[in-house]
């Protein structure tokens, strides 16, 4: 039953990152595509801890951590970059 579950969350996952994928490419303005490339980060951090429930291997946690604060500093960046125009 929670097999099942998974499998359409992910269908839903991937159906929702076609759209996302969509809005960073064609966004209008920059912050379009800032939550756009958010939107697609928080699906790859969904996919991976699917993922690794699925194979009982629960180490992809870490990595689904890590790319999680990568992605925020990330964008932290790109913001303060489009603020100001410099990032030091």
């Amino acid at each position: 039953m929670i097999d099942t579950s998974l499998d359409i969350m992910v269908i839903s996952l991937a159906l929702l990152g076609v759209a996302s994928l969509y809005r960073a490419l064609k966004g209008p303005t920059a912050m379009d595509r800032i939550v756009a490339m958010n939107m697609i980060v928080t699906m790859v951090v969904c996919y991976t801890i699917i993922f690794s429930y699925q194979n009982s291997n629960y180490l992809y946690l870490d990595i689904a951590l890590v790319f999680i604060l990568a992605a925020f500093i990330g964008t932290l960046c790109v913001l303060k970059f489009l603020r100001e125009g410099r990032l030091l």
